[in-house]
């Protein structure tokens, strides 16, 4: 395997893992409803997967080692889809929210920003604000 595969591999196995946090959040609330399987199939093939490996991930998912992305902007990219996911049929609910917290954690963001993180998050999402704006607004409030 040379080097070029190394990271092509790597970065599918982030995907993976990534989505399949994304089908624990949106199982989080018993169902997958319909708003959130439409999400989920979006969110699949932008990360190149095609329809029957969806369904099958969405079938299989079950816990597996997590090795979250090193970037920054992509651990907040993961952080940013998976409260999405938590908005997209309108109730956020308490199980989301422990998972998503927990998530956040396994991202490396402290205990301390998590509460403030997700807010952003929540609110800016409502409020129609994009991805790269709520890391800027969340990178100023960081201090980074």
């Amino acid at each position: 395997m040379d080097i070029l595969e190394h990271f092509d591999h790597q970065g599918k196995k982030q995907n993976k893992e990534h989505f399949t946090d994304l089908i624990q959040i949106a199982m989080a609330d018993g169902i997958i409803d319909h708003k959130e399987s439409e999400m989920l199939h979006r969110i699949g093939k932008k990360m190149g997967f095609t329809e029957t490996e969806i369904d099958d991930l969405i079938e299989e998912t079950s816990k597996s080692v997590f090795n979250p992305p090193y970037e920054f902007s992509k651990r907040f990219e993961h952080i940013y889809n998976i409260v999405k996911m938590i908005l997209v049929d309108g109730v956020i609910d308490k199980n989301e929210m422990r998972l998503a917290n927990g998530i956040a954690t396994k991202l490396s963001f402290s205990e301390n920003e998590i509460p403030n993180l997700l807010v952003l998050l929540i609110s800016g999402i409502r409020e129609g604000k994009d991805e790269e704006d709520l890391f800027e607004a969340y990178k100023i409030g960081r201090k980074v």
